[in-house]
């Protein structure tokens, strides 16, 4: 393990984080003074602390070069995540907005994720109403940065590195591309870097022409929808009363969870490259998945007395939101009926493809395994048969097979465990349990819990909030993780980490062969 050179990138990384907060800074500098927070306290504090720790860092690694391999490349990839997390959460804390580190902590990593859970609203934290614009907008950028760095580390940065679909991310890259045909690793950043840009811009002009967004707000979901992270400036998306801006934002959050490295790598077909999209088997399973999301809580919806327009845009836009993992909501979907639970609950395991900002196992992992199950099913009828698993034409090595079902079960192993260490908090049930290891670990952001069927069928008739059942802490859309205990919201964080970085990154940092030269 090459320690300098970890050293001397994740200086790089500390850089370009602080240099992220000039933005908010200079925002909080023309806006109001706030009679108790100050945004520019902690933009100036957390910039000298970063360039504090990009010195440090630099300094440790200046007098040593050498390649960057696979050991440093996961090193890279793990540490950096920690490192942003603290270093964001320094403007939270030192604002005055949130007053516990951990709390801080929970925003940021939330943020830089594109988890999108939120303490602000619940505890003793401020709501969304009473935070300064400054920093909703660095909750937004967090976000945004957080989006394109987990595209741009597993589609472009570490294949540069020696990390290739064929050794620690092979079931990451699988279905789409060969690495004798992908672009080299710094176009298909800069492709991948212009297309993330681009989407975000078209995606602000039309909240603002169609949704009648001000620009604000407009940047602000743009940051935060183009990266499926979900943080809002208000507490609902509802709240803004437009058709237009649900219809835009679902969208964009469909475009979101699509393969950026499906789009990259075949930009040069031009007016082509959708049609390729499609022929995508991981894209056209999750068309599939999305259409049949929507169309059954719309018909959960309507079972229910729910006039069919209003169902159809509550379906669309809560089902898009949950499957890409990116966390609005536009009602107290916890209150809905059991099977619209179900539908959203597993969504949350799913994801989007890969290749995209979204979370959750990802769709070609699920297309694959169903293959797997088509072909045994086969195979125990006619044991003698002789047949190869193929995805988009190209045949799928046993190695990637094998690294697949392991991320599954894996994945799942993970957020059982979750649940049974988040279960010590006793002011979760076991539903609250389930659903908030699950929502972490697939960067979702909301969770689930049990609510008084009384309110329930109000939240569903009216829009409101439902109570939760037992005093149980609202985790739910319209709540907030503030009221956890502090541990509880460590181990989150943690989460929200291991699902970002698909696990294996995370876990081969506890492994002693990684820091042996």
């Amino acid at each position: 393990m090459n320690l300098a050179q970890v050293a001397r990138l994740l200086a790089r990384f500390a850089g370009l984080l602080t240099l992220a907060q000039v933005p908010p800074l200079v925002f909080a500098l023309t806006e109001a003074d706030h009679p108790v927070l100050s945004p520019v306290t902690g933009f100036v504090a957390s910039m000298v602390v970063g360039v504090t720790v990009a010195s440090l860092l630099w300094l440790a690694g200046r007098r040593r070069s050498g390649e960057m391999f696979r050991k440093e490349a996961i090193a890279v990839a793990g540490l950096s995540w920690f490192l942003a997390g603290f270093l964001a959460a320094i403007p939270f804390l030192w604002s005055g907005l949130l007053r516990h580190p951990i709390d801080a902590v929970f925003e940021a990593i939330s943020g830089l994720t594109t988890c999108g859970g939120t303490v602000l609203g619940s505890g003793a934290n401020p709501s969304l109403a009473d935070t300064p614009r400054s920093l909703l907008l660095w909750r937004a950028l967090t976000q945004w940065i957080g989006g394109i760095g987990i595209v741009l580390v597993f589609v472009a940065l570490l294949p540069a590195m020696g990390v290739t679909g064929r050794n620690l991310l092979s079931s990451e890259s699988a279905g789409v591309g060969t690495d004798s045909f992908q672009p080299r690793a710094i176009e298909k950043a800069r492709l991948v870097a212009s297309l993330y840009f681009v989407l975000t811009t078209l995606c602000a002009l039309l909240l603002v022409a169609a949704g009648g967004f001000g620009w604000f707000d407009a940047v602000c979901h743009a940051f935060t929808a183009v990266s499926t992270g979900g943080y809002s400036t208000r507490g609902s998306i509802a709240e803004f009363g437009s058709l237009g801006g649900e219809i835009v934002l679902t969208v964009f959050m469909f475009l979101g969870g699509a393969s950026f490295a499906v789009i990259a790598t075949n930009w040069r077909a031009g007016w082509r490259c959708p049609l390729i999209l499609i022929r995508s088997g991981e894209f056209r399973l999750y068309a599939l998945l999305t259409g049949a999301v929507v169309a059954t809580v719309c018909l959960v919806l309507l079972g229910q007395g729910t006039p069919l327009p209003t169902a159809l845009r509550l379906a669309s836009f809560n089902g898009v939101s949950v499957l890409t993992s990116t966390g609005y909501a536009t009602a107290d979907f916890q209150a809905w009926p059991t099977l619209a639970l179900l539908v959203l609950f597993c969504a949350m395991f799913v994801g989007g493809c890969s290749g995209s900002t979204a979370g959750g196992m990802k769709q070609v992992r699920l297309l694959v395994t169903l293959k797997l199950i088509a072909y045994t099913v086969r195979h125990f009828v006619r044991p003698k048969s002789v047949e190869r698993l193929k995805l988009d034409g190209e045949v799928l090595p046993a190695t990637v097979i094998s690294s697949i079902l392991t991320v599954v079960l894996l994945w799942l192993v993970c957020v059982v465990l979750g649940a049974m260490v988040v279960a010590c908090d006793d002011r979760l049930n076991f539903v609250a349990a389930l659903a908030t290891s699950a929502s972490m670990q697939g960067s979702t952001g909301p969770a689930l819990t049990l609510v008084e069927p009384a309110s329930a069928a109000n939240a569903l008739q009216h829009g409101a909030a439902a109570a939760t059942w037992a005093g149980t802490p609202n985790i739910g859309p319209l709540g907030g993780f503030g009221d956890l205990r502090p541990w509880t919201k460590l181990v989150l964080a943690l989460q929200m980490v291991l699902g970002r970085l698909e696990l294996l990154t995370v876990l081969a940092l506890f492994a002693p062969s990684l820091w042996r030269r």
